[in-house]
C-alpha cells in the first residue's frame, strides 16, 4: 500500500534505511538505540499495520531472548556481580550489554522488514540497474529468493496432499521419502525457471548497455529537500558517532548517563533524520483526513 513515504523518489528512502541500519550498530547509548527502536517499530506499525512484521515477530523474539540470557552465562566481564551460577558470577554489566545488543539486533530486523515494504524490487533495481546493472540484479534475486522458495512449498505440498503424501497414518520413512521428493522438485523447479530467466534477459541485452527503467521517478523539489536533509544531516550524525558522539560504555563499569549541550544538539539531529518517515504519513493522513471532512 503506497503512503506518504513510498512515494517519496527511492534514493531518499534508500539512503535513510542505510543510515538508520548503521545508526543501530554505532550507537548504543539507551536514549539513541531505544528511540530508534521505538520508531522501528512505529514505522512498521504505519507501512502496513504490523502485518508483516508479526509474522516474524516470535522469532525475532526468540533470538533476543537467547542473546540476552547467554551473554551473561558466558561473559565474565564486569565489576558488580550480582549472583553466581556453578561457581560463575553473572555481573550487571553483562546483563545489561545483552539486552542492549538485542535491542539493536531487533531494531536491525524490524528496519529490514520496513525495508522491503517501502524498496520494492523495482525501486531497487531503479537505483542500481544502470550503474551495477548485474549486481543489482543478483541482490534483487536473493532478496526474493526465500520468500519466493517459501510460496512455491507451500504449493508443492498442497499438491502432493491433493494426490495422497503427507498423511499422518504415515510412517516417518515414508515422511522423509516424501520429504527429499518435494525439496528435489522445489531445487528442480527454481534452477529451470533461473535458467529461464537468465536465457531471457541475455536475449533482451540487459548488461549490454546503459540500462533505462520502464517506471521512472522522478526527483521533485520534496524529494530533494528530504534528500539534503538525510545527507547533511544524517552525514553529521553518523561521522560524529564515529568520532564517539552516542557511545556508551558498559564494561568494566555501567557509566552514568550524562548530557552535554553537544550531545543534546546531537540527539535532535538524529531524532529529526529518524523522524522523517513518520512525519511524512502522518502527513499525507492528516491531509486525506481534511479532505474527507469536506466531502
Amino acid at each position: 500500500m503506497e503512503n506518504g513515504f513510498s512515494k517519496i523518489h527511492p534514493v531518499p528512502s534508500f539512503l535513510y534505511f542505510i543510515g538508520s541500519i548503521v545508526a543501530s550498530m554505532i550507537f548504543n547509548h539507551p536514549i539513541y538505540l531505544y528511540t530508534l527502536f521505538i520508531i522501528s517499530i512505529l514505522l512498521n506499525w504505519s507501512l502496513d499495520g504490523g502485518k508483516v512484521l508479526n509474522k516474524g515477530i516470535k522469532g525475532y523474539l526468540f533470538i533476543a531472548v537467547v542473546i540476552t540470557v547467554l551473554n551473561p552465562l558466558f561473559s565474565r566481564r564486569g565489576a558488580t556481580i550480582l549472583f553466581y551460577i556453578m561457581d560463575q558470577p553473572v555481573t550487571l554489566e553483562s546483563i545489561v550489554y545483552g539486552v542492549q545488543l538485542a535491542i539493536s539486533l531487533l531494531t536491525i530486523l524490524f528496519l529490514f522488514t520496513a525495508y522491503h515494504l517501502v524498496i520494492t524490487p523495482d525501486k531497487f533495481l531503479y537505483i542500481f540497474g544502470s550503474v551495477l546493472p548485474k549486481t543489482a540484479f543478483i541482490m534483487t534475486i536473493i532478496l526474493r529468493f526465500i520468500p519466493l522458495l517459501k510460496r512455491r512449498l507451500v504449493e508443492i505440498i498442497s499438491l502432493q496432499k491433493i494426490h495422497g503424501s503427507f498423511q499422518q497414518k504415515d510412517k516417518k520413512r515414508i515422511k522423509m521419502k516424501q520429504g527429499m521428493e518435494t525439496l528435489h522438485t522445489l531445487v528442480t523447479w527454481s534452477l529451470e525457471e533461473a535458467l529461464e530467466t537468465a536465457s531471457s534477459m541475455r536475449a533482451r541485452g540487459y548488461g549490454v548497455g546503459k540500462r533505462s527503467s520502464a517506471i521512472h521517478y522522478k526527483m521533485g523539489k520534496k524529494d530533494a529537500l528530504i534528500m539534503g536533509v538525510l545527507f547533511v544531516v544524517g552525514l553529521f550524525v553518523l561521522i560524529s558517532g564515529l568520532l564517539g558522539i552516542g557511545r556508551y560504555e558498559v564494561y568494566p563499569q555501567i557509566q552514568k548517563v550524562e548530557l552535554t549541550t553537544f550531545m543534546i544538539f546531537h540527539f535532535l539531529c538524529f531524532f529529526i533524520c529518524s523522524l522523517i518517515p513518520l512525519f511524512l504519513i502522518a502527513k499525507e493522513r492528516i491531509e486525506w483526513f481534511i479532505i474527507k471532512s469536506k466531502m
